[in-house]
């Protein structure tokens, strides 16, 4: 049907064990092809995920908001709101807006496929062979000029390489729990977990079929961002939602202050200054330089399992947590596992300053005029200035800017304007 935006789609049958009395969802039995579907959420930069839930509500028409990401709404709606002229490049504020993973080519292979970021294309200079001048490079954007003044606009054609598995080899059925553990499928497993959820009559339990489309798989999305019960919510529409919340031992102010003065370290840190309101002690904004929204920003980037693993126990989801764990005790291998936890080439400053692994940069080889050349990945920050260097990333905002972030992370390089009696200046190293 026309004007639909999945149509003829290709769907996956669930099969459900639902409690009638409740309305619940105890467990779901589940194929390979949407076990991959699930675990494909957590490598989902968040920044790519916001983008989803968004258009899903729109698309939905949906009278309620979508659900937000903590202030990761906020973060992404700052680089829709900013202007090209305050990143180093174009391609720096697209590669915010549509993040990319590193298993993006993979990933089109799901039977239902929810992530409409391009795969990776790769670029070199059309006058590379033909001039001394050209840069020995490649890039994935078109839009970045070589050295000699020409756009990177020569497609290099890539191989598909070993088809590997996306996450899950074993071609069996799955229990998934409401709370998104997973597990082979047995009767010892549905048993225990029927037990655990407290389920001790049978016969009110009842088995159900769903066809899941990409409506469906949105609102799962969604639901396991939002819900301690993301099967009930999604599939039974019962939306019985919990907020995603931040646990009592997150570092106080104090304790940022005192940790930036007690003993010097070899890391790399960062200074930001803290404007605070002197009444209660609350952070009304900060003032930085571009280091700091630099780091800021790259969480877009960031998949939700990375950014699960980073709060630590900081925030309180159980789900997530849960899907997590099955990912890793489930993938096919642990270099599989691995390499799903990893930042693009393209991601790569502020990454030490996370502790998050960058992918290794290997030279590209092609072949011209029977002259073999090896190239390295520009970074969509290269401007083409003799400041700006092609094979390390320096960035994404433009330098020598000095930036106001609300406390709700939103990002702007206007001044903002408070009454400055009631407010006193604090300074903070993030390392």
């Amino acid at each position: 049907m026309a004007g639909t935006e999945f149509s003829e789609e290709p769907t996956i049958r669930l099969k459900l064990l639902v409690d009638k009395e409740k309305n619940k969802v105890v467990l779901a039995e589940v194929g390979k092809d949407f076990v991959d579907v699930l675990f494909s959420f957590l490598i989902l930069p968040i920044g790519t995920i916001v983008r989803f839930l968004q258009k899903h509500h729109h698309n939905q028409k949906s009278p309620a908001a979508a659900t937000k990401i903590g202030c990761f709404n906020n973060l992404y709606k700052s680089v829709v709101d900013m202007s090209n002229d305050d990143f180093l490049t174009e391609a720096c504020k697209h590669i915010l807006l549509y993040p990319m993973h590193v298993k993006v080519s993979q990933c089109k292979r799901l039977k239902l496929n929810i992530d409409d970021t391009p795969i990776l294309k790769y670029y070199r200079c059309p006058d590379l062979g033909n001039s001394q001048s050209c840069s020995k490079a490649y890039s994935n954007f078109y839009s970045l000029k070589c050295v000699c003044g020409k756009f990177m606009k020569q497609e290099i054609i890539a191989n598909e390489g070993v088809r590997e598995e996306i996450f899950v080899s074993d071609n069996k059925s799955f229990i998934i729990s409401d709370n998104m553990k997973v597990g082979f499928s047995s009767i010892s497993l549905a048993l225990k977990t029927i037990r655990e959820l407290g389920h001790t009559d049978l016969d009110k339990l009842d088995e159900m079929l769903v066809d899941v489309g990409h409506k469906e798989v949105l609102a799962l999305l969604e639901c396991l961002l939002s819900s301690d019960t993301p099967l009930t919510d999604a599939f039974l529409m019962k939306r019985s939602s919990c907020i995603i919340t931040k646990t009592p031992n997150m570092a106080s102010l104090a304790a940022l202050q005192d940790g930036g003065k007690e003993e010097e370290s070899n890391e790399q840190q960062l200074s930001v200054t803290l404007f605070v309101r002197k009444q209660d002690k609350k952070v009304l904004y900060a003032e930085s330089g571009q280091d700091f929204v630099d780091l800021l920003l790259i969480f877009l980037a960031v998949p939700l399992e990375l950014v699960w693993g980073i709060s630590g126990n900081n925030i309180e989801l159980e789900c997530i947590d849960n899907l997590c764990k099955s990912k890793k005790s489930l993938s096919s291998s642990q270099a599989t596992h691995h390499s799903s936890t990893m930042l693009p080439l393209n991601y790569s400053f502020q990454a030490p300053l996370l502790g998050i692994s960058r992918k290794v940069s290997i030279p590209w080889s092609v072949t011209i005029n029977y002259q073999r050349y090896d190239l390295k990945l520009m970074y969509p920050n290269y401007d083409g200035s003799g400041e700006s260097t092609i094979h390390s990333s320096s960035g994404l905002v433009r330098r020598g800017t000095t930036y106001m972030i609300s406390d709700d992370l939103t990002i702007s390089a206007k001044k903002l304007f408070f009454n400055y009696l009631h407010i006193e200046e604090v300074e903070c190293r993030l390392g």
